[in-house]
């Protein structure tokens, strides 16, 4: 059938050259001619059939887009959390019925403008250089994770939300969506918690200062020599009230760091007589542990801008971990060094390690590993939270790493002085605040005094 479609279109290319019987055959010249001909019609029949194939193709590849823009776009709609796409620029490309219900604009009204619109001062005059920054620099400062930021509405209230951002491609263009969830009510339910566990906190530290003084007393000789079995029990009850108090003051330092009502008090230090005295602060538990701590690289020339009693909190809570895991007759060991414009404090203990699974929790609340070394050791749990928001105050950086030949090797690292003018402050619209600012210092005065 398709020979004979074809002999037929072909037939009036043919014809005039088509012999009647008994007549003379055509020239050569003629049959070249229509030999070109056919060659030429065969061609453009060719090529019209691969461009109607394209073109099949194509709007096949068109159809399945736009399905699949259909279908990501429905999803999006219909996603509880907001959505907001925007562009390098920062303006707006989407904007679904959740960030709608969220910031009170209308699709039609944010699509196009800029995202510093949902944004509260002084963070939104910075948003562009942010994204200046990040095309100059490639820093992803909040890509890939998730972060708590404070976001505007249209009445011009500020609320809280958690915020993952990710970037894309699309047809050469580079876009960055922001998933948003309204964190209002978890907030309120943490301070709630926060404010319940520090009045808690409050009444029991006063009424156990007053045990652990008078059983101190009584341990002391105060009240006369004891025999062996009473004197034993005395100082059973006064060491766990020391472990009470410490688990109290640790729960009211988390409590002033979700509030900001953590003081510090800046000023130039020099930085081996601080860890020095922090040494000296832990001798009785590295005795108690039978593990001393030694400097064994030591900065003469140290100088570091901070917070005395705070990098003192720091440091001790570092070498009382490093002695009650490490085994009886070890050392700690304790590195000051200088990497580029910062002092590094390394601290190395000769313990088990840390645990594979427990690694990524390590600075996070309560995080304790579940061996009989840690329950023995006891501890709340909350002393590297803490020992991370301090240092994070005054921009610096604190981590480990297992210690070749076994242990682990714990580090803080501080600007040197003259590369840092001040503690640091985090912005609240590209990371989540530790909410870690200036407390009152009467307050300050009267729980030290508890």
């Amino acid at each position: 059938m398709k020979g004979d479609r074809l002999r037929f279109a072909l037939l009036p290319f043919t014809a005039p050259w088509v012999p009647e019987a008994g007549a003379a055959g055509p020239s050569g010249t003629q049959a070249g001619t229509a030999m070109a001909l056919v060659i030429a019609v065969l061609l453009v029949l060719m090529a019209g059939l691969a461009l109607h194939r394209e073109q099949r193709r194509r709007e096949a590849v068109e159809e399945a887009l736009t399905a699949s823009n259909i279908q990501q776009q429905a999803l999006i709609d219909t996603m509880v959390d907001a959505v907001i796409i925007i562009d390098e620029t920062g303006t707006i490309q989407n904007f679904n019925p959740a960030a709608e219900a969220m910031f009170g604009y209308t699709a039609s009204e944010m699509v196009g403008r800029n995202i510093r619109l949902l944004m509260p001062e002084p963070h939104r005059s910075a948003h562009d250089g942010y994204l200046a920054r990040h095309r100059e620099t490639g820093a992803r400062n909040v890509l890939g994770r998730r972060s708590e930021v404070e976001a505007l509405r249209r009445d011009g209230s500020r609320f809280p939300v958690e915020l993952a951002v990710t970037d894309m491609r699309i047809h050469g263009r580079r876009l960055f969506s922001g998933l948003l969830r309204d964190i209002t009510e978890r907030r309120k339910v943490e301070r709630l918690k926060d404010e319940f566990i520090a009045t808690v906190s409050h009444e029991l530290r006063t009424p156990l200062t007053a045990i652990r003084g008078s059983l101190g007393l009584v341990n002391g000789g105060a009240a006369g020599e004891l025999p062996a079995q009473p004197a034993a029990l005395i100082r059973l009850a006064h060491d766990n009230s020391e472990r009470l108090l410490q688990l109290i003051d640790d729960l009211l330092d988390v409590e002033r760091l979700g509030s900001g009502r953590m003081e510090f008090h800046f000023a130039p230090l020099a930085l081996m007589p601080l860890i020095e005295e922090a040494i000296a602060g832990n001798a009785a538990l590295a005795e108690k542990h039978a593990v001393p701590c030694r400097i064994t690289r030591t900065l003469g020339d140290a100088r570091v801008h901070g917070d005395p009693q705070r990098l003192l909190q720091v440091l001790g809570n570092l070498l009382s971990n490093a002695c009650k895991f490490s085994p009886r007759g070890s050392t700690v060991e304790i590195e000051v060094t200088r990497r580029g414009d910062r002092v590094r404090i390394a601290i190395r203990d000769h313990g088990p390690g840390i645990a594979e699974a427990l690694r990524p929790h390590l600075f996070s609340r309560f995080a304790q590993g579940d061996t009989g070394n840690t329950r023995q050791s006891g501890g709340t749990g909350l002393g590297l939270y803490i020992s991370k928001a301090i240092v994070e105050r005054h921009g610096g950086e604190i981590g480990f790493t297992p210690a070749t030949g076994g242990g682990t090797t714990f580090y803080l690292e501080l600007a040197a002085l003259g590369t840092m003018p001040g503690p640091v402050q985090i912005p609240a619209l590209m990371t989540r605040s530790n909410a870690i600012g200036q407390g009152s210092r009467k307050e300050r005065k009267t729980y030290e005094q508890q």
